[in-house]
């Protein structure tokens, strides 16, 4: 692993802790042990971003990690969304692996986590194996809900604390699981705050107790709040956070960062959906900016939980022998490249994401290239934890070097490579869903390169489309050199061999793509190793990276290459013998991978983590209408006053604010998210757009009401010879009549609507 942070101590130091009072723990030899261990405490946000300079308006943040730490600046999400995210991060796996790849079922949630077992072999557990007490303040993942908060209670924590929904994104309303009790709600309580107190007092309970920890807080902070609409009973909808009210008043000039790729005049990102946005108007802009300055006054309540997090650490003298990491599931956007507000995309704003750590042989003050991924979180926290041998051969991840020990370890994470996944229908914007993309699949493979020498991002979408950036030459990615005289062959054909096996990649082929592609030769460790022309004859002959069919779920079936090499691989490999890379031998890796996915895929009609869709029918959901569900979620009471977040509760009085949630509420099984939690409104969906000579043809024919009605919605129904019309039928009375005589008339090939 090449060395790119500055100079970092030599040396790990250790802290000398005092005992006070009595402590229950094993023997003394084994407790000495221990006590060399250190702790780690983990503050992970939700949503917050890397590139919009977010951390800069959190002073505790910039006084005890920024300025005693060090920023990682090139560690990133694999996957754009939360609940896949998060899952990845407690696994150390990529979401082709876990197969959540979604925020609620059938592809993702806390139900589908335990079905498949994934919460039976994972972080906490290898952490408790390693000696370690944990604790887990705030939101899991979602789904995790008043019904099934004990169905089953997540494994291998001490202490936890979790939200449930359906109030996990109600700043006003904090609902609680405390080690899988029945919740309880917190009247008049700033959720943030809340999980402030809880997080203290569960550090202030472990003075005079040396033995390791591991504390991980998880505030909903900065993500956006769900809501009933004004009439109450219809819709669910979402929008920007809120603040406590000590910091409602903060930031009121604060602008989102104006910087190239925002809200650009030209369009420069044009695969699938992109292609379809508008710029922004006035209107819309000022919106974000207010969005902009909420998220920040939302994430004030964070920082002081922070300030008294190290505070407390400071007491209790063990600050020294303490990891403090900070990061976010994953990145936002807010304007740019004409999107919204959101996140799901694959540009930087979204997958970059927040890492920041300090302590034991930790660079203070300096800001580091490193490149590294959520997966590679849990390999390194048991690495600290001196926990190695509980990691499973599995484990996608790897070790990031943040110590000069770290540095030598066995396991690295990947020196320069990794992949970042999503499978949806399309672009779902955040607090106005009507601006989502029109048409166009939000399923793409995208590779990261990223070293000293280059920075390229190449992504592949399930539509067939392309998109390379050099992002040293080209920082806010707005020129695609896909296919341009820009880019050559040679260095196209190793970008698609090395996303060919990170898309299916599984264990140790994650961490190192290239002892796949060269089996054998410790020449060939980077992209520019793999660059000698020498390597060409054997890149060219490797199959190119391809989707069957646009999935909102991953199939492994479905994400070419089901081999590696075109044609006959053992006929090309034994043919490419000949060259002086004897690694050209690929099949080995397509036994190994593409035959157990095609195997899996044929067994089981998706991947290793399958739900039939008749387990999925069996969930026990009680059907109720919107006004029932409504009547349901406000059996929480709202707010009293406006003065929400005025300061933050002692113990003492967040005690006594706590209330048992009506027991109606825990008994009625609800589907939360078929009244709308988790995911906005999905706009109607066009299939094509006509201009220019084709429309013209098509609209001059057409009678006068429609040509009237395709000039009140000429985002809402787009016509194509050899396309489908897509309309929403109770929109156009008389005129769908029409629609279908022209489809009888063979004018149209059909007909779509939803």
């Amino acid at each position: 692993m090449l060395a790119k942070t500055t100079t970092l101590l030599a040396v790990l130091a250790i802290a000398a802790s005092t005992a006070v009072g009595a402590v229950v723990g094993p023997s003394t030899a084994n407790k000495q042990q221990q006590q060399q261990k250190p702790n780690i405490l983990f503050i992970f946000t939700d949503d917050q971003d890397a590139r919009m300079d977010s951390l800069s308006y959190m002073p505790n943040v910039q006084k005890h990690l920024v300025e005693q730490g060090t920023v990682y600046k090139n560690h990133y999400a694999t996957v754009a969304v939360c609940c896949p995210s998060r899952v990845g991060l407690l696994r150390g796996q990529y979401a082709h692996n876990t197969n959540i790849t979604d925020v609620s079922p059938p592809h993702g949630g806390y139900e589908k986590f335990n079905r498949l077992g994934l919460g039976e072999d994972y972080l906490p557990l290898w952490l408790k194996k390693a000696g370690y007490s944990n604790y887990y303040i705030g939101k899991l993942m979602n789904e995790y809900t008043v019904n099934n908060y004990n169905k089953p209670i997540p494994a291998g924590f001490d202490y936890q604390d979790q939200l449930v929904d359906p109030f996990t994104y109600t700043y006003n309303t904090a609902v609680f699981s405390r080690d899988g009790q029945p919740p309880v709600f917190y009247k008049d309580t700033y959720q943030t705050d809340a999980i402030h107190t809880k997080t203290l007092n569960t550090l202030k309970a472990r003075r005079g107790n040396d033995d390791p920890f591991f504390l991980w807080v998880a505030p909903m902070a900065p993500h956006g709040q769900f809501k009933f609409d004004q009439g109450g009973l219809e819709t669910i909808q979402s929008e920007p956070p809120i603040s406590a009210a000590r910091h409602a008043h903060l930031f009121e000039d604060v602008k989102i960062p104006r910087r190239p790729n925002f809200n650009p005049t030209n369009q420069t990102k044009t695969a699938s959906y992109w292609k379809f946005l508008d710029r922004l108007t006035e209107t819309e802009v000022e919106e974000l900016d207010e969005t902009y300055r909420r998220r920040l006054r939302a994430l004030q309540a964070v920082d002081e939980m922070v300030g008294a997090l190290f505070e407390e650490l400071e007491i209790q003298g063990k600050l020294d022998n303490t990891y403090i990491v900070y990061s976010a599931d994953n990145g936002y956007h807010l304007g740019h490249h004409r999107a919204y507000a959101g996140k799901t995309t694959n540009i930087e704003e979204d997958i970059n994401v927040p890492l920041i750590v300090r302590g034991p042989g930790v660079s203070k003050g300096h800001v580091s290239d490193l490149v590294s991924a959520h997966h590679d979180l849990a390999p390194t926290f048991l690495a600290l934890a001196r926990g190695d041998k509980y990691v499973p051969g599995w484990v996608d991840g790897g070790v990031i070097p943040w110590t000069t020990e770290l540095q030598s370890h066995p396991k690295p994470a990947s020196e320069e490579t990794f992949a970042v996944e999503f499978w949806f229908e399309q672009l779902l914007n955040e607090y106005k869903p009507h601006l989502s993309a029109p048409y166009g699949p939000n399923t793409y493979k995208t590779l990261r390169v990223i070293s000293e020498k280059y920075n390229y991002k190449y992504a592949v979408w399930c539509t067939g489309e392309h998109e390379l950036f050099d992002l040293k030459e080209d920082p806010y990615e707005l020129q695609n050199i896909y296919g341009s005289d820009k880019v050559s062959i040679q260095l196209i054909d190793r970008l698609d061999a090395v996303l060919s096996v990170l898309q299916t990649c599984r264990g140790a082929t994650c961490r190192d793509p290239w002892r796949v592609l060269h089996p054998g030769n410790e020449g060939v460790r980077t992209l520019a190793d793999a660059l000698d022309d020498k390597y060409d004859v054997l890149y060219h002959r490797f199959r190119k990276v391809a989707f069957k069919e646009c999935l909102a779920y991953f199939s492994a079936y479905n994400e070419e290459p089901n081999d590696i090499l075109l044609g006959d691989s053992y006929k090309i490999a034994s043919e490419l013998a000949s060259l002086d890379d004897t690694q050209s031998t690929a099949p080995r890796f397509i036994q190994q991978q593409y035959r157990r996915a095609a195997f899996v895929q044929k067994e089981f009609g998706m991947c290793q983590h399958h739900i039939s869709q008749h387990e999925e029918e069996e969930r026990p959901f009680k059907a109720i209408s919107k006004a029932e569900a409504h009547r349901l979620f406000n059996l929480i009471p709202r707010p009293s006053g406006s003065d929400l977040g005025s300061r933050v509760p002692s113990k003492e009085e967040l005690d006594q604010l706590a209330s048992p949630v009506p027991r109606e509420l825990l008994d009625t099984q609800v589907d939360w998210v078929k009244h709308g939690f988790y995911k906005p409104a999905r706009p109607i969906r066009p299939i094509v757009e006509m201009t220019g000579p084709i429309f013209n043809a098509v609209y001059e024919p057409l009678t006068p009401p429609i040509q009237q009605f395709l000039d009140r919605h000429k985002r809402v129904v787009f016509v194509a010879f050899g396309q489908l019309l897509s309309v929403r039928p109770e929109e156009t009375g008389r005129i769908w009549a029409e629609l279908l005589h022209l489809q009888e008339a063979g004018i149209f090939d059909g007909l779509l609507w939803a």
